[in-house]
């Protein structure tokens, strides 16, 4: 069994032992959403930076995301 998203009435994820999985911000969901959305699809980082981030600048909006990408791991 792997991790198990649910994205409808809100956002759940839960891990194979059946626990909840804690995720740090509501961005890292956001981002394990995005990503889960659509397995094997490749996202360009500038492209998920702007959307999850987009009233940073760009460099810091990278930085942002690289943070919630090591979270996420």
């Amino acid at each position: 069994m792997a991790l198990e998203i649910r994205m409808f009435g809100g956002f759940e994820a839960t891990l194979p032992d059946g626990s909840a999985a804690v995720l740090p911000t509501r961005k890292a969901a956001a981002l394990l959403a995005v990503l889960a959305a659509e397995p094997g699809r490749e996202h360009a980082r500038d492209t998920l930076a702007a959307l999850l981030w987009p009233s940073s600048g760009e460099a810091q909006a990278r930085a942002s995301l690289r943070q919630c990408l090591t979270q996420l791991r």
